[in-house]
């Protein structure tokens, strides 16, 4: 088996960071279970998992400052009855491509794939730019 990183940030990492936004609307901002469902665009029953902590807890991203402070600022954000679902959307993309590039990520790939070495692997230092889709374009025989 081989899982890609993309694999892992939308089975770990994503739910994990709408959990962590989910606590925080609803203890910071009082938010209802239904609201901060509606707001995350995920069903009541998600946001109760979250709240029992039977989802989003594969990984443990509270440790890591910089997605606690992003956590904070999304739920700030959505909070909002004029909220932007845009800025939410496109904050919690940059989080996650923070989250694989700074390989937050590879310790529950060791733990789910024991298979893999880890170690020095740089599958997750790929990234796609607006710069750089050359990479993608077949080689012409010039």
């Amino acid at each position: 088996m081989m899982i890609t990183p993309y694999e892992l940030v939308y089975k770990s990492a994503f739910p994990a960071l709408r959990a962590m936004v989910a606590r925080r609307l609803q203890e910071d901002y009082h938010l209802t279970q239904q609201q901060t469902a509606e707001r995350l665009g995920v069903t009541q029953a998600s946001i109760s998992n979250y709240a029992r902590r039977t989802r989003g807890m594969m990984v443990d991203l509270e440790s890591d400052p910089v997605v606690a402070a992003a956590a904070d600022e999304i739920a700030k954000g959505l909070s909002s009855e004029y909220h932007d679902d845009r800025d939410a959307l496109r904050y919690m993309t940059e989080v996650l491509d923070y989250i694989r590039f700074n390989h937050l990520m590879c310790s529950l790939h060791g733990d789910i794939e024991p298979s893999f070495n880890t170690d020095g692997c740089t599958a997750c230092d790929g990234a796609l730019s607006i710069k750089n889709f050359d990479k993608l374009k077949p080689a012409t025989g010039n």
